[in-house]
């Protein structure tokens, strides 16, 4: 009863670690006093628990929002310095811009050769090209202008000016119109690793099956011919023995009762059960294409903030291949999804002198699932793993550790419950 009535006592208020700042009303007014040359940035303002309908606290709100709206219709402007026009082109649902200032552009963008031009040869050289999703979150940082095609009757030569509302509405909305893939999750996803600081490319199955799977997605052949045959030969008689062996035994049991000396035998005969072995994938002999699930599809090659190994020209091979999933319409994947998509990564066996768990974590192939719900998005990595290859049991045990305890190095030299005088 005591704890029954502990559960049902009032508390003041809620919990200091229980509180998101992000989703409580906020105090604005700290806006109103900043001005343009403070190098510092205010703290916020102290929040009421509950409102408690007094005039204090109705002008005070209407002061917080007040100073939130003048804040945010504050016009923003770029600097001269790295001021850079973009001009949006209906064809591709992209923009181009002609020698861009800025370190965001070092690792966005793309120069198309002589053919793939959509402008032809002239001035190719200094013109980039930025994908629906580039021009999206430089806008959103203020880092880019985007212009419609100027026209005859523009006032200005550049074009008119494009909004972030126009601009979700045509490099999103308008995306199935161009045959393009790009979402909302497929941005949302997209801008959360560029703000912060990897490099993001779309991946050759971006908007589609993709290419054949090259021989970098199976394991190595490492027998000969004519050891492939004889090993295949052993194995099926190695399989015919253990399925004569298992009829005759039917009615025996698995762990016979006997003297054992160690734990590894016992679970070599509890072993009963056939499992997946992903160095056994051999490259067909015609190419094949995954049949992959729209949903479970790697979306984005992904390189760690400051990879030295990445290269505008030549990347090289991604740290992380991610995939994006809507939450909201797609369900748990099966097994055949989950193949198909392994299918399309390529194959990175762990290394023999690597932990166990790691082995187990990493896998032979691994891709990351980026589920978005409403905007909020959960990394979830899906690795093809050998649990069967790992015998836990047959790890060897460590050594003997140091010695236990506190600063005394012995037993009790630490603070512990020991035994009072």
């Amino acid at each position: 009863m005591a704890d029954a009535d502990e559960d049902v006592i009032p508390r003041s208020g809620p919990m200091a670690e229980e509180v998101d700042l992000s989703e409580e009303t906020q105090d604005f007014r700290f806006l109103a006093a900043v001005g343009l040359d403070e190098a510092k940035i205010p703290k916020r303002g102290e929040k009421d628990f509950e409102p408690h309908a007094t005039a204090l606290q109705s002008n005070t709100l209407a002061a917080s929002r007040q100073a939130m709206h003048n804040a945010l219709s504050f016009q923003r402007v770029h600097q001269a310095k790295g001021y850079t026009v973009a001009t949006y082109h209906p064809e591709t649902n992209m923009a181009y811009t002609y020698n861009p200032k800025g370190v965001l552009f070092s690792r966005m963008g793309q120069i198309f050769g002589v053919n793939e031009d959509p402008l032809g040869n002239e001035n190719r050289g200094s013109r980039m090209w930025l994908l629906p999703e580039e021009v999206l979150f430089l806008l959103e940082r203020g880092a880019i202008d985007v212009r419609w095609p100027p026209e005859e009757a523009d006032e200005d030569p550049k074009g008119l000016p494009m909004s972030l509302q126009g601009a979700y509405a045509v490099f999103i909305g308008d995306e199935e119109a161009h045959a393009g893939a790009l979402s909302f999750e497929r941005f949302s996803v997209y801008s959360g690793l560029r703000r912060m600081g990897y490099t993001v490319h779309r991946a050759p199955t971006w908007a589609g099956p993709g290419p054949p799977s090259a021989k970098e997605c199976f394991a190595p052949l490492t027998r000969r011919t004519w050891q492939a045959g004889l090993f295949s030969f052993a194995e099926w008689c190695a399989t015919m023995f253990s399925r004569q062996t298992t009829s005759r035994s039917q009615d025996e049991q698995i762990v016979s009762p006997g003297p054992y000396r160690n734990y590894a035998d016992i679970y070599r005969r509890l072993a009963l059960i056939n499992w997946h072995d992903p160095t056994t994938s051999q490259e067909p002999s015609y190419p094949h294409i995954p049949s992959t699930d729209d949903a479970f599809r790697v979306t984005y090659y992904v390189w760690k903030p400051g990879s030295k190994t990445y290269k505008k020209r030549d990347p090289g091979p991604p740290d992380f291949r991610i995939a994006v999933v809507n939450g909201r319409e797609t369900a748990v994947p099966a097994l055949e999804q989950l193949s198909a998509l392994m299918e399309t990564v390529p194959y990175e066996p762990p290394r023999e002198d690597s932990q166990l768990y790691q082995k187990l974590r990493w896998g032979y192939k691994s891709v990351i699932l980026a589920i978005v719900d409403q905007g909020i998005t959960s990394y979830l990595r899906v690795a093809d793993a050998c649990f069967g290859r790992e015998k836990l049991y047959e790890r060897k045990p460590r050594g003997p550790g140091g010695k236990r305890g506190g600063r005394g190095g012995g037993r009790g030299g630490g603070r512990g419950r020991g035994r009072g005088r």
